[in-house]
């Protein structure tokens, strides 16, 4: 029996699974070397919040794309 379904792209998933570890770690070093409420922890924590809502949601807005656009080619009696 083949399987011919197609693989599931999860790259996404992995990245910001990773990304919200790493963002959580961070904010646990700010608390243990600070020991008060910084802007930096601030940060982290959001970071870390803006991770969960991209794990947790089927987007992949980190995906790069290209655009080619075409132009004419210029001529030599074309001005710059």
């Amino acid at each position: 029996m083949t399987n011919d379904t197609p693989t599931i792209d999860t790259s996404w998933e992995l990245k910001w699974r990773r990304s919200l570890r790493k963002r959580l770690i961070n904010c646990l070093a700010r608390i243990e070397n600070d020991g008060k409420p910084t802007q930096e922890l601030g940060y982290e924590l959001a970071k870390a919040k803006e991770c969960f809502v991209y794990w947790n949601s089927d987007v992949a807005l980190w995906e790069k794309h290209k655009m080619v656009i075409p132009t004419r080619p210029m001529n030599e009696s074309d001005e710059v």
